[in-house]
């Protein structure tokens, strides 16, 4: 809306060409040149005092006046009629070949309109007021007369609405009247508009105080030029003095949304000393325009001055703030120069009506368009601020959670990381999985810092998938240990799985070191399953996610054992118990352990599945014999149990279990 509103300004400024007096000594008579289109008769008038008719008119007699086009101290004489006023317009080449007309928008104050001595409008016969008066010019020339009823003021009196006359052929002065009403309802329904629009935008997003002191600025602004265009309705009958003083007083009303708009955007800048002040000054004008409405010119001159003296201050401010960097200074530097220059146009002068009337609007309607743009600049720069934070908290969010487990969060009934508090807590059954690198310290030892973190990597990223496949979760990383939990009833099935997956893994692994000249590794295994208690610990600047629970202890004193015993995975009796099928294992019962805490021994079984296929089948030779041992151990016949034990390890030499036992029967014997 607003380029085609542009259009039409630019069209109306091209329709409207002002007189020119022919001579000092005829300063009243006008020369019309007959292709001029419309013209502005807004120069010097014969001015007499009374309502008279032209017969008797002395031109020696008149007082000459001028149809300012702004408003101005007005002579005390002029302040109200009844008057007559008188111009002679002179018809270049001779006279007009069409019909010619006469618009006067301040016609309420005119009681009656004469050309060449023809009455064409009279008040008190038809109070309505034809759009145009119609005058038929056979002569070389035309006598307009004017006159003003009593009470009313005169033409060239203080006024906000420019008393000027337009004069032309009828259709060219019928579409320049067109044309000008479009554009003032074009800027007041574009300040109305976009008003409302933004005041929408507002309710939508009540956090972005911007919104609503735009909104309430442009409102104002609509406001102020529906009255600054009354000049359009005072042919209905409208009275002047009120439609000036709600055009000051909503000009004023404009200044505090104005101030309101820069606070709101600035208000960690503006002190309050100077916001004061700034609120004060054009609450102040407001409230003279409704107390002295006798001091219309003198208040306009006051609101002019503060609007000078405002946007001074926003310029120099503005500059100031660009140079430190602040981006939306930028866009104010030129919505503060624009503003003011339009007022200043219509303050200090011109020759079009146009201009007059539709500088300042224009002005604040650019100014509007600059600021509007920077709010949206600055709810893009929002938004897209918003949309970083996004992917840095997404990221971030990754990150945390690749530290806190989901399943962790799942126990404990947490939805994100952010809802985690300190002493949080859950109990539950969970079977608990330790696993080691044998004879890691020895490794590492020949190993760079660089090469230590890169095999325990390398080692990690082929086991831990495998515990995430069967149901499980890492809760912990110990060095080149792991701490896993499974949870639900499945987990002693699920935890052995996944050390099954795991042994089978290294024997991968180990070929593929061997390649790469490296020595082969090994790991252990320990599964218990048991309550335990899941939950945050530390203060409140730095928290862990933790287990607590003997269960968790005796996991990895089982874990120690397969170290003790040189085998690959060890489980409770309590994990063994809950096994959906054990006879679905390969295993074998390694003994009671005493563990710290516990009053009974625990009984430990070691499954053998998922080792390299030549131990495998070792151990299954010795097995039988084991078992036998084991027996007759728990029978207190310890010479028969280290013939048994003595077979196995014929077998199997490296069996850490049989050596063990063996050991123990040979003292036990001996005493």
């Amino acid at each position: 809306m607003f380029p085609r509103m542009v259009a039409v300004v630019i069209i109306i400024l091209g329709s409207a060409t002002s007189l020119s007096a022919d001579s000092p000594s005829t300063r009243t008579s006008f020369t019309y040149r007959v292709e001029s289109g419309t013209a502005l008769l807004n120069g010097p008038w014969e001015r007499y005092t009374g309502n008279l008719p032209e017969e008797t008119l002395d031109s020696s007699k008149a007082s000459i006046v001028e149809l300012a086009l702004k408003p101005k101290a007005p002579e005390r004489d002029a302040l109200s009629g009844p008057f007559t006023y008188r111009i002679r317009i002179c018809y270049e080449g001779g006279a007009p070949a069409r019909r010619m007309a006469l618009y006067v928008p301040a016609i309420a104050g005119v009681r009656a309109v004469y050309a060449d001595g023809r009455l064409l409008y009279d008040a008190d016969r038809d109070p309505t007021t034809p759009p145009l008066l119609l005058i038929d010019a056979p002569g070389d020339e035309t006598s307009l007369l004017l006159h003003v009823g009593q009470g009313s003021p005169g033409l060239e009196a203080a006024s906000f609405y420019p008393p000027f006359v337009l004069f032309g052929d009828a259709e060219s002065l019928s579409r320049t009247r067109l044309l000008y009403g479009l554009s003032a309802a074009s800027l007041d329904a574009y300040f109305i508009l976009i008003g409302l629009f933004v005041f929408i935008l507002f309710l939508f997003w009540k956090k972005n105080g911007d919104f609503l002191a735009f909104s309430a600025y442009m409102l104002v602004a609509g406001l102020s030029y529906f009255f600054k265009d009354g000049a359009l309705f005072l042919y209905l009958g409208a009275e002047r003095m009120p439609l000036e003083q709600g055009y000051l007083v909503s000009l004023a009303l404009q200044y505090l949304a104005l101030t309101y708009l820069l606070h709101s955007v600035y208000k960690s800048r503006i002190k309050t000393g100077p916001a004061i002040a700034a609120y004060a000054l054009p609450a102040a004008l407001a409230a003279a325009a409704l107390a002295f409405p006798g001091l219309i010119a003198e208040i306009d001159s006051a609101a002019t001055a503060y609007c000078a003296l405002f946007s001074i201050a926003a310029v120099a401010g503005a500059i100031a703030l660009a140079a430190k960097g602040d981006k939306k200074a930028r866009w104010l530097i030129p919505a503060f120069l624009v503003m003011p220059a339009g007022l200043a146009w219509r303050s200090l002068g011109t020759t079009q009506v146009w201009s007059a009337y539709l500088a300042a609007p224009l002005g604040v309607a650019v100014f509007g368009l600059l600021a509007m743009l920077m709010l949206i600049k600055k709810v893009a720069d929002t938004f897209e601020s918003a949309e970083s934070l996004t992917g840095y908290v997404a990221d971030v969010t990754r990150s945390v959670k690749r530290f806190i487990p989901k399943e962790f969060l799942d126990n404990l009934e947490k939805k994100d990381f952010v809802d985690l508090r300190l002493g949080d807590h859950a109990k539950k059954e969970m079977t608990i999985f330790f696993s080691d690198i044998r004879a890691f310290t020895e490794l590492s030892e020949k190993l760079t810092v660089e090469e230590n973190f890169a095999f325990i990597n390398s080692y990690l990223s082929r086991v831990v998938p495998i515990i995430k496949e069967n149901g499980g979760f890492v809760d912990k990383y110990v060095g080149d240990g792991i701490m896993a939990l499974f949870p639900g009833p499945r987990g002693p099935d699920e935890a052995i799985r996944s050390a099954i997956a795991m042994q089978a893994k290294m024997v991968e692994y180990n070929g593929h070191r061997a390649k790469m000249g490296y020595r082969p590794i090994s790991m252990g295994v320990g599964i218990h399953t048991g309550d335990l208690m899941l939950g945050v610990v530390g203060v409140e600047d730095r928290m862990e996610n933790t287990v607590i629970s003997d269960a968790v202890n005796l996991s990895s004193r089982l874990q120690s054992i397969t170290k003790a015993f040189n085998i690959s995975l060890a489980i409770s009796e309590q994990s063994f118990k809950e096994l959906e099928d054990p006879g679905s294992y390969m295993y074998r019962f390694i003994g009671k352990v005493k563990v710290k805490g516990k009053a009974e021994p625990v009984s430990v079984f070691e499954i053998f599945d998922g080792i390299e296929s030549e131990l495998f089948e070792r151990k299954m030779k010795a097995n039988m014999f084991f078992e036998q041992g084991m027996l007759t151990y728990y029978q207190k016949d310890f010479s028969g149990a280290m013939f048994f034990f003595k077979k196995v390890l014929e077998i199997l030499p490296e069996d850490g279990a049989a050596s063990f036992y063996f050991d123990n029967c040979m003292n036990k014997a001996n005493l």
